[in-house]
C-alpha cells in the first residue's frame, strides 16, 4: 500500500489525521469518561473505544462543527452502553465506583479537602446532570455543543447545568 493510500485511510474529518486529533482530543476524552466512570480503567477502554467509533463513524462528522462536541457525543454514548451492557449482565465492578478526587498539587490541607467534597458530591449527582456538568465547567463546552453531545435540546441542556448545581449546592451546604 503506497503511502498516500495509508494517508488517506488515517484521514478523519477534513483531512485531519486520526493521530492528530487523538492527540489534541484524548486528555478531554478521558477527563470526562474519568470523572462519570469513576474508574481509570473504565476511562481508558472507553477513551480508546470513542475513538475507535469516531474514526469508524468519521463520515457523520459535520465540518465547520466543534470535533471536540461530537467526540463527548461518541464518548457519552460509548459511557452509556456500558452501563447497559453491565445492567444486562448484572455484574458487580471490581471498584466502589466513587469518583476519586484528582491529586492536590501543593494544595493547602484545607483545599484539597473542599476539593475531595467537591468531588465526592459530583460523582453523586444523577448521571445526565453530572454529565453536563463535567462538559460544560471541565471541558468549557457551550450549551449549544452539550445539547448536541446529549442528544437534547439547548433548553434542556440548561436546565441539567442548574440541577446540578442546586443539588451540588444542597450536598456541600454547611461543608464549605
Amino acid at each position: 500500500m503506497s503511502r498516500s493510500e495509508t494517508g488517506s485511510q488515517d484521514a478523519l474529518c477534513g483531512g485531519i489525521s486520526l493521530a492528530e486529533i487523538v492527540e489534541q482530543h484524548w486528555n478531554a476524552v478521558y477527563r470526562l469518561l474519568y470523572r462519570m466512570s469513576g474508574s481509570a480503567h473504565d476511562a481508558e477502554d472507553l477513551t480508546q473505544e470513542t475513538f475507535l467509533r469516531a474514526f469508524e463513524r468519521r463520515d457523520s462528522f459535520r465540518p465547520g462543527t466543534n470535533m471536540r462536541a461530537w467526540l463527548m457525543r461518541i464518548a457519552s454514548n460509548a459511557l452509556f452502553d456500558l452501563h447497559r451492557r453491565r445492567r444486562t449482565a448484572r455484574a458487580v465492578p471490581l471498584e466502589d465506583g466513587q469518583a476519586r478526587a484528582a491529586p492536590a498539587t501543593a494544595a493547602p490541607a484545607e483545599t484539597a479537602e473542599l476539593g475531595g467534597l467537591l468531588a465526592a458530591a459530583i460523582a453523586r449527582l444523577p448521571e445526565t446532570p453530572r454529565l453536563v456538568f463535567l462538559m460544560r465547567s471541565l471541558e468549557e463546552l457551550s450549551f449549544r455543543d452539550i445539547a448536541g453531545a446529549i442528544g437534547t435540546t439547548e433548553e434542556t441542556a440548561r436546565w441539567h447545568m442548574l440541577q446540578a448545581r442546586r443539588q451540588l449546592l444542597a450536598m456541600l451546604d454547611g461543608k464549605l
